[in-house]
């Protein structure tokens, strides 16, 4: 595997006053156009096995992708400091606008991860994602198997018990990485963009196979249209590779949604606001829901699926349904399939369940950055 070095990007840039934006034409075409400060952007070149020439991205040197960095906490083990940001969220009947930036301009919201939770510390200035899934001693480490057969429940009291603002990651988190992504990469289609990923197709493998990667995103494979261990996105390793990752925050009853945004009070049936429907059958994602509960704007959810696409159209990625299921788990695992990539979902299964291809991933929620 080659050894990259990230070189900064003296591209068009605002400061960290600017806006950069992303818009979908919604409809089969999974591109977006870039807008505000990223128009005129190429796309970020991710990196692969035995590429020639040099990865980069024209976000290289902007917050605050560029401050995604890797970090080192006893408690927690390796994660991924994400600086605070702003965003918004634009729809009209044919557009989906997507903008961030470092400054809260009109219209805009704290960052997801980020906003405040309602348990007294208000806005944070740095949450912090896992870069690995669970080890079994629930850390995010290298170099061993993901930790499965736990439910989301389960997965949520053993993280915790790792420290007082550690927690299960939630959905918060997930858009958090995901809206970061979409400005970025101006695309739907992660396993397109970034790489297939998934893994052998058989077994769960252990985690670290990125580790000698050089470069914060791209996969290790000889190509982006090879299966196998593994993508990373801004250091954070298997966003959609090797395991299933439980996510909090979030239940359902039949097709409502549920959101919880403090911590202490995850569960997986009670307590919840309720932030809108969800689409009532299986299938390639199509369309999202528009929030507009106050706290949870960001909280998309599939709002209509179509099981006879394929993974190149639309979002790219499944949605599963199932009138029972009340939990959520994300992302992909070993089987090879265009269903899997950072926007796959699964709300289709009982708090009961587990199985040996779901493990979780932690978040650390800390009143003031790590040092």
């Amino acid at each position: 595997m080659a050894i990259y070095i990230t070189k900064p990007w003296y591209g068009k840039s605002g400061g960290d006053d600017a806006i950069y934006g992303a818009e979908w034409t919604i409809g089969s075409n999974p591109a977006w156009t870039r807008t505000d400060a990223a128009a005129g952007f190429s796309d970020p070149n991710p990196c692969y096995s035995g590429m020639t020439g040099s990865p980069s991205s024209p976000f290289d040197n902007i917050s605050p992708w560029k401050d995604m960095q890797i970090v080192e906490n006893s408690a927690a083990g390796t994660l991924v400091e994400i600086p605070k940001f702003y965003y918004k969220w634009t729809r009209t009947s044919t557009t989906m606008k997507l903008q961030i930036s470092m400054t809260q301009h009109d219209g805009f919201l704290c960052s997801p991860a980020h906003a405040d939770r309602g348990d007294g510390v208000g806005e944070r200035d740095y949450a912090y994602i896992g870069r690995y899934h669970c080890a079994s001693d629930y850390k995010s480490k290298t170099g061993i198997t993901p930790v499965g057969n736990y439910t989301r429940a389960e997965f949520r009291t053993n993280i915790h018990n790792l420290g007082s603002a550690i927690w299960q990651n939630d959905y918060a988190m997930r858009w958090t990485v995901n809206m970061l992504y979409l400005v970025e990469f101006a695309h739907w289609n992660s396993q397109l963009k970034i790489g297939y990923g998934c893994g052998d197709g058989s077994a769960v493998g252990n985690m670290g196979y990125t580790d000698n990667m050089g470069y914060h995103t791209g996969t290790t494979q000889s190509s982006r249209t090879t299966y196998g261990l593994g993508t990373q996105y801004r250091n954070i390793e298997g966003w959609w590779d090797n395991v299933f990752d439980w996510v909090d925050g979030i239940y359902f009853s039949s097709t409502s949604i549920y959101g919880i945004k403090n911590p202490v009070n995850f569960s997986d049936s009670q307590g919840g606001t309720a932030i809108g429907t969800r689409a009532s059958a299986s299938g390639y994602i199509k369309a999202w829901t528009e929030p507009s509960v106050s706290g949870f704007e960001y909280a998309l959810y599939p709002s209509d699926t179509d099981r006879n696409l394929d993974g190149t159209t639309y979002v790219g990625d499944y949605c599963n349904y199932n009138s029972s299921g009340v939990v959520l788990y994300a992302g992909g695992y070993c089987n090879q399939s265009q269903y899997y990539g950072a926007f796959y979902l699964s709300g289709s299964i009982a708090a009961t369940s587990k199985n040996a291809y779901r493990s979780s991933r932690l978040m650390k929620l800390p009143a003031s950055r790590l040092s």
